[in-house]
């Protein structure tokens, strides 16, 4: 019943979605078919001084204005308002004409964009378009409110991460199942107290590695859930890789391998959740110690990337993966491991696109793996604002 009841949910927002897209498609062609008119008209009649001549024509052309939904704005190369629709009236409050726009928008908008869209004290969000007059030198605007698309984006979105969420939990329900029957059975025969000391002591240790799995399970399904929401502080990526390596060092020896470290000299900051990013780096290290038994060896090497981002190589000469593997490697609960949880790789992205990063992989089966992340850099951001500031000034 409640499957029925979400799926009618999905086609009746997907239909509204829909609709207003086609609503928006419309108000564009109007939009242009106003541009086009305001041509037309300044063309044709350019060349004649006859003031009622000149009023009949602009009626039409008026009521064309005032027929369209969206606020239309005309401004000069001043940047001052020379003409506007009814719908512009309604929207902006007057005065209007010979305002500067910039002082209009100050007026009314908000000063933060939100996309490169305008947001009003109500809430409501507007697309802004601009086109050339083309008879002569300006610009004709269109404000379109989208504030319905943008509520019906979000429904979509939560609804979206409602079904992945139930997904999550059945799925993780299931995985839990084996792991606890497993430690129920060992502390059972623990309970029982026929056992020697020695099995007492392995039963405990088995019982407690399987309630540890199931940790593990539960804290990697909470931080994919968490959806990027963390606390941020400034740290440097050399101080983040060195604590890895300690956090590593006792896994390494056990699996007699080896994790080698290039960063360069240069104090490299990063803004994000240390934890965070410091789980996902050691979920990928602990992953290539898995895919190989002996002479592993793991490299990270970190490198200043083009747009202000730190470019972080994580590459092993472990088992590789083939295309299938790759296709769905970042696949919630998707996993190749007898008892791997399959939320490894799927909180280790969710975590580096919380911090505005991306993650990609290249493998070859016998030869190794290799993935690289970007995440932006503190000092190369403020280094291009300021070149920006720059050239603006």
């Amino acid at each position: 019943m409640t499957t029925m009841n979400s799926s009618s949910q999905n086609t009746d927002l997907l239909q509204a979605f829909n609709e207003f897209n086609s609503s928006s498609d419309v108000l564009t062609k109007s939009y242009d078919q106003l541009n086009e008119s305001f041509s037309a008209y300044i063309d044709k009649n350019s060349d004649t001084d006859n003031d009622e001549e000149q009023a009949s024509m602009s009626q039409p052309l008026r009521a064309l204005l005032d027929a369209i939904p969206g606020a239309v704005i005309v401004i000069n190369t001043q940047g001052q308002v020379v003409d506007v629709n009814a719908a512009a009236i309604e929207l902006l409050g007057e005065p209007l004409k010979n305002e500067l726009w910039r002082d209009v928008v100050n007026r009314v908008f908000l000063t933060e964009l939100d996309q490169g869209e305008l947001r009003t004290v109500d809430g409501r969000q507007f697309s802004i378009s601009t086109r050339p007059l083309g008879y002569q030198p300006g610009q004709i605007l269109l404000l379109s409110d989208v504030t319905q698309t943008r509520q019906l984006q979000r429904a979509a979105q939560q609804n979206l991460h409602l079904m992945t969420m139930g997904k999550m939990m059945a799925s993780l329900a299931h995985q839990i199942r084996t792991p606890l029957s497993s430690s129920m059975l060992y502390l059972s025969q623990i309970v029982d107290g026929s056992l020697s000391a020695e099995k007492n002591s392995k039963f405990t240790e088995k019982a407690l590695a399987r309630i540890k799995h199931i940790e593990t399970m539960i804290n990697d399904m909470l931080v994919f859930a968490h959806g990027g929401q963390f606390h941020m502080t400034d740290f440097t990526i050399s101080d983040l890789l060195n604590e890895l390596k300690d956090q590593l060092l006792p896994h390494l020896k056990q699996k007699h391998a080896v994790l080698n470290l290039d960063v360069p000299d240069k104090v490299l900051l990063i803004n994000g959740n240390r934890v965070a990013l410091l789980g996902a780096m050691a979920n990928l290290c602990m992953n290539a110690m898995d895919a190989r038994e002996k002479d592993l060896n793991i490299s990270i090497k970190v490198q200043l990337g083009r747009k202000g981002n730190l470019v972080i190589n994580v590459s092993d000469n472990g088992c590789g993966m083939d295309e299938k593997t790759l296709e769905h490697l970042f696949d919630p609960f998707f996993t190749t491991k007898m008892d791997g949880t399959g939320l490894g790789l799927a909180v280790v992205k969710s975590v580096i696109e919380s911090h505005q990063g991306g993650i990609s992989v290249a493998s070859t089966v016998g030869k190794g793996s290799d993935f690289e992340i970007y995440i932006p850099c503190v000092q190369a951001n403020k280094t291009q604002i300021s070149h920006a500031s720059q050239r603006e000034s």
